[in-house]
Formats: C-alpha cells, sequence, structure tokens
C-alpha cells in the first residue's frame, strides 16, 4: 500500500495556508507502482524458469554423456540458468533484501555480466576488458556486485548514443590513509568503469548519486547511479567519479579485498537427486505446471506425493490424511489461504511435521520478522531441482522441526 503524499507549505505572505504536493512523493508512489508491476511479471517469469530449467534437468539426468542431443540440452538448461539469475536479481532489487554476503571473485562476475550485455550494447560500441588474472577475491552479495557492473555498463552506454568504447578495468590496489575518503588504508579490489562519451559538468557530477537524479529526462529513472552507490557503501567500499564534458566518464569501485575461501560464489552444479526416499509429502502450490513439474521429481525419488491446488485444498488433504504426513511443501502465497496459515495449522495438529515453503514474492521484511516461525525452511522461486531434492533430504532427515534457508 502506497502511502499519502506529504504535502509541503508554498512559499507565500501566509505560511501554511497553501500547500502543494511533494514530488518526490509522486515519483516515489510511481516507483512503487512499476515495483509491483515488475514483480508481478518477474514472479509469473520464474515460474516459466522453473519449469525449462526444471524438465531440463529430468533430461539430462536420463541421458547419457555421449548422447548427441546432450550440447542442444545442456544449452537450454544454461539459458534458463541465466534467465532464473536475471529474475531473482530483478526480484531482490523490488524487495530490497539485505545483502547475502559471500566471497566473490569479481573477474568471474564481470565476464558473465558482459557476456549477458553484449546483445545490449549495439554493435556500434566496443567493449574491452583488461582482468587482472591475480585479482583477490571480495565479500559481498554476488547479485548485487551483477546489479552494479550492469548499472555502470547500461549507464556508460546511454552516454554514447552515437558509438564509442567502454573499457572495464580490474586490479589489485593498496589504499594509504586518506586516500579515499572515509575508507581505512589496506589491501582493495578495484573495478574501473570508463567511456568515451559526452561526459558530465561539475554541476551534474554533484547530484549523480542523488535518489531519482537523471540526465535521461522522462527515459530514466535516476534510481541506477543511487543503487550502486548504496550497494558500494554497503559492502565497506567507496566509489569515485572523474568526468569532463565532451570527454568521457570513469567510474572506480574499490572493494576491501577478502581471505581466499575454498567456495566462491557461481553456479551451481548440476547434482543428481540423493538417494530415494518412501516418506509422504503433502505438495500445495496453486501454479498447476510447476506442481506437475515438482510431482514429477517427488516421484522420481520415491516418495509418496498428496497434491494441493490451493490453500484451502491442502488442508482439507491434511486433515484426511494427518498421521502419514511427513513433510508440507508449499508454497506461501495461495488462493484461500496462505502457505503460512495452512502450516501454522497442520502444526497444531503434528508438531512434529516438517515443513519447507516456497516462494518468489517473499521479501526480506517477513523472513526477517519470524513469519514463518524457528526452524523454518525456505527455497526462493525460480527453483533449482537438485537443489530441492538436497533441502527435502536434509530437512527429512533433520531434527523437527529443521531446515535451512536457500
Amino acid at each position: 500500500m502506497t502511502s499519502p503524499s506529504i504535502a509541503r507549505p508554498v512559499r507565500s505572505g501566509i505560511a501554511g495556508i497553501c500547500h502543494a504536493p511533494d514530488p518526490d512523493d509522486s515519483q516515489a508512489q510511481k516507483m512503487e507502482t512499476l515495483g509491483r508491476l515488475a514483480g508481478g511479471v518477474a514472479h509469473d517469469f520464474a515460474s516459466l524458469v522453473t519449469l525449462i530449467a526444471g524438465y531440463s534437468d529430468i533430461l539430462l539426468n536420463r541421458m547419457g554423456a555421449q548422447d548427441p542431443s546432450r550440447p542442444e540440452l545442456e544449452e537450454i538448461r544454461n539459458a534458463a540458468a541465466r534467465g532464473a539469475g536475471m529474475t531473482r536479481q530483478i526480484l531482490d532489487f523490488i524487495r530490497k533484501e539485505a545483502a547475502r554476503l559471500a566471497i566473490v571473485q569479481l573477474n568471474a562476475q564481470v565476464a558473465e555480466t558482459l557476456r549477458l550485455m553484449r546483445p545490449l550494447i549495439g554493435e556500434h560500441i566496443q567493449l574491452v576488458a583488461t582482468l587482472d588474472p591475480n585479482l583477490g577475491v571480495v565479500q559481498a552479495d554476488p547479485a548485487q556486485t551483477t546489479r552494479v557492473i550492469m548499472n555502470l555498463i547500461l549507464n556508460a552506454r546511454d552516454a554514447m548514443p552515437h558509438g564509442g568504447s567502454i573499457r572495464i578495468r580490474t586490479a589489485n590496489t593498496e589504499l594509504r590513509a586518506d586516500a579515499w575518503h572515509r575508507l581505512p588504508p589496506g589491501s582493495y579490489v578495484m573495478l574501473e568503469v570508463s567511456d568515451s562519451g559526452e561526459g558530465m559538468d561539475p554541476a551534474t557530477l554533484r547530484q549523480l548519486f542523488q535518489p531519482y537524479f537523471t540526465t535521461k529526462g522522462s527515459g530514466g529513472t535516476g534510481l541506477g547511479l543511487s543503487t550502486v552507490h548504496r550497494i558500494v557503501e554497503e559492502a565497506g567500499g567507496g566509489i569515485r567519479t572523474r568526468s569532463e564534458a565532451g570527454r568521457g566518464t570513469t567510474f572506480t569501485i574499490c572493494l576491501p579485498r577478502a581471505e581466499q575461501a575454498n567456495e566462491i560464489a557461481g553456479p551451481h552444479p548440476l547434482r543428481r537427486a540423493p538417494g530415494v526416499g518412501a516418506e509422504t509429502i503433502l505438495l500445495a502450490e496453486d501454479e498447476d505446471s510447476v506442481r506437475k513439474l515438482l510431482r514429477h521429481l517427488l516421484d522420481g525419488c520415491g516418495y509418496r506425493v498428496l497434491e494441493a491446488a490451493d490453500g484451502l485444498d491442502a488442508l482439507r488433504v491434511f486433515e484426511e490424511h494427518a498421521s502419514s504426513i511427513d513433510l508440507l511443501l508449499t508454497d506461501v502465497i495461495m488462493p484461500g489461504l496462505n502457505g503460512r496459515e495452512v502450516a501454522r495449522k497442520a502444526l497444531a495438529a503434528r508438531p512434529d511435521l516438517k515443513v519447507i515453503y516456497m516462494s518468489g514474492y517473499t521479501d526480506d521484511a517477513l523472513l526477517n520478522s519470524g513469519a514463518f516461525g524457528p526452524g523454518m525452511s525456505f527455497l526462493r522461486k525460480p527453483l533449482k531441482l537438485d537443489i530441492l531434492s538436497v533441502l527435502i533430504r536434509e530437512v527429512l532427515d533433520g531434527p523437527a522441526p529443521g531446515g535451512s534457508l536457500a
């Protein structure tokens, strides 16, 4: 629900009598409306990506390593994985979630982002990347890091309507005391994005990171660079801009270098479902095609599956089979009765029942509020069937209530 506009007095002879709507509030309301629309589209797209990736996984697991159709099917699966990543980025932006920190290899993030964005840049712009092969790692949110890179590249593209070049560079750097305002001295990883575009005058530079400030007229939201600034600062880093009208712009980001870890954030490898199970699972999912896919997966793992098409149906099925159900696998947002209410009523009758929630809508505030209850298990959409199958086995084998955030 949008909040009402806060009126401010117009400067006149009698202060406080005449009021005008605050343009910032109007813009915020527009952005909230757009965010809701984008969230609905992204949620629906998440279901489509789940289906494409899920059935690709099932077929790949049936195929031999030398099957002639395998390379084409792997390309479909890879495309679905990229679509899932982009969907998560949209949903993460809309939800404004707290950062989920991991050890990130910036070179890999840059390379993948460039590969995805080359078709969007256009043939009239040259992309040149100079990546330090010995680059250190950083501790950051992988999705947010990709968003920073994408925003800077798109900003550079828009500054060159008639063509030019975008140069991206990474390097290790040591900052001395007071070298960067508010950044402590130490070891950092640097990301630099330069363009040969129109550049900016000093007045524009001073407003560059302010929310809703844009140089693109009605075609810009003014949120791209303010988002970049927020993400970089939340990761403990800093950002600087050098620009001159007619001579291009350079954005330089420094992020604190982290200790190398054994596992670095990246795409999950394809894993076969671990073993089989004989337990009974109540599957509550209102999207017919997604429910059919999940039924296929669970049947293949040996589970007994009871299906429900919405929350009220799930409650009815539970009441009929309460003593035999081992796990409730439920979507959060469903018609009639949401997944949390289904779980609450089911746990009142069966405190030992294991529960896994799924959703593409749930935001960080809801998770942090404890609305799902202690020991909850939650899987974000688009779903990855290999991760879901692992989580199901972990929850069923663990204590009640058990689980993890995936």
